[in-house]
This record gives structure tokens, C-alpha cells and sequence, in this order.
């Protein structure tokens, strides 16, 4: 089934917005009396369709809760695709917050008058993301930050560094103890950190993290990461 977020429930009736029309009768193909799933207030509901198709009825409770840990990433400023790749998949895999920095090797430059802009389509992006993997959260995308914004918060903060000293492996940094509470993520764009970025970041109370002897494509990093987040999650259920 398909899901969509509702922006108003009236006693046993979801509403969804406009914008949803064109892929619930275009794209889907959607008819009345057909079944979705859609979200409000932090629960999704199965529901029929009504004749307008920017309703629907509730059937039954599909999820009443979401459990993700606070995960917030730092993503560089990167081409249109690699940041496409970043939010969808991310959002997939657990992801709640992304914010977006421009640090001073980003290759790719955006004008401060296209923020909004931006910001608008890669929110739509992780919309669509979080619908087709029927999460009850959508990850939060609300601004662009210079590298000295960047805040360390409680728990794990993850710097992902290519340096081979003074650098703590991922499996120490990330365990099962410690991965149910805020995970932080700091990785440089293409052409990497500068020096005075990483330092900057480090002096935060950001750990310097190696992934490992082979060296990732920036777009890979989180998802890694966010892998490995998942899975440590995920098996402290069954202890």
C-alpha cells in the first residue's frame, strides 16, 4: 500500500493534502474505496479512499510508534545527485535529522538567495522517502550552516577522519551500549576536511573516527554508518 501524510483528522476521516492528488490519481492510479496508509500525529492508519481522493476513511491502526534514536548528519553540500542519494536512502535507513554544511573544499557552490529553494525539493525528497519505507517521522531538513555552527550533543559524535594517527576505529566509537542514544555525524565532501575544519570539529568534542583502510565515497559514509546504527539497534532488541 501507499503511504501519505495527513494534515487534519476529522473524527474517523484523514485529510491529505493537495499536493498528493496528482500521485494518488495519476500516478497510482488510485480509485475510490482503494486502500492506503497515511500518517498523523505520530500514527498511521489503514484507510479507504473517498470519491475526492483527498480523503480517506480509517480502517485500523497500521503503527502506533517509531523507534529511532535521535541520529543527526552533517551532510556536505554535494552535487544534486549525490545529495538526492544522502536523503533518500538515508531516510530508509533510520536517519532523523540532516542538516546541511558548506564547508571550505565543497566543490559545488550554492548561493544563499537559493536556500529555500533547495531546501524545499530535498524536503520533498525525504517526504516521498519516508512514505515508500513507512516511517511515522519524517527526517527534519531545515537549514544550510557554516562549518562553525556545527554542535556536538550528548552521547556519540562521530568525526570521520582519513587520518591515520591519533584516530579510533568505528567499532570502538560505535557499540551496542552506546548506540541507543543521539548518534552525531560529521564527514567531509569530495576533496575532504581542510586541517583548521577538522581540528575546529575535533575541539567540539567530536571523535576522530576511521572507517576502515578503504576510502569511501562521501555519499557511502552515512549510510554506513547508518547501517551499522541500525544493526547495533536492532540486535539489542533481542538480548
Amino acid at each position: 500500500m501507499q503511504q501519505y501524510f495527513a494534515k487534519e483528522k476529522d473524527n474517523d476521516k484523514l485529510l491529505l493534502n493537495i499536493d498528493d492528488l496528482n500521485h494518488i490519481k495519476n500516478v497510482m492510479r488510485m480509485k475510490t474505496n482503494d486502500k492506503v496508509i497515511v500518517v498523523y500525529d505520530n500514527k498511521s492508519y489503514i484507510c479507504t479512499l473517498n470519491n475526492d481522493l483527498l480523503s480517506a476513511n480509517i480502517l485500523d491502526v497500521f503503527k502506533d510508534s517509531e523507534d529511532y534514536g535521535r541520529f543527526v548528519v552533517y551532510v556536505p553540500l554535494l552535487s544534486e545527485e549525490k545529495m538526492s542519494y544522502i536523503f533518500k536512502h538515508g531516510t530508509e535507513l533510520g536517519i532523523t535529522e540532516f542538516i546541511v554544511v558548506e564547508y571550505e573544499h565543497c566543490k559545488y557552490k550554492l548561493p544563499k538567495k537559493d536556500y529555500e529553494k533547495k531546501l524545499l525539493r530535498w524536503n520533498k525528497i525525504i517526504k516521498e522517502a519516508s512514505e515508500q519505507s513507512y516511517r511515522i517521522h519524517k527526517p527534519t531538513l531545515e537549514k544550510i550552516i557554516d562549518v562553525k555552527n556545527i554542535k556536538s550533543l550528548e552521547n556519540v559524535n562521530i568525526l570521520c577522519s582519513l587520518d591515520k594517527s591519533n584516530v579510533n576505529s568505528i567499532c570502538k566509537v560505535l557499540t551496542r551500549k552506546n548506540c541507543g542514544g543521539t548518534i552525531n555525524l560529521v564527514f567531509g565532501p569530495e576533496g575532504g576536511l581542510s586541517s583548521n575544519e577538522e581540528v575546529l570539529i575535533e575541539e567540539k568534542g567530536f571523535t576522530k573516527t576511521s572507517l576502515g583502510d578503504d576510502v569511501l565515497r562521501t555519499e557511502t559514509v552515512p549510510l554506513m554508518i547508518a547501517s551499522i546504527v541500525k544493526y547495533l539497534r536492532e540486535s539489542e532488541k533481542y538480548e
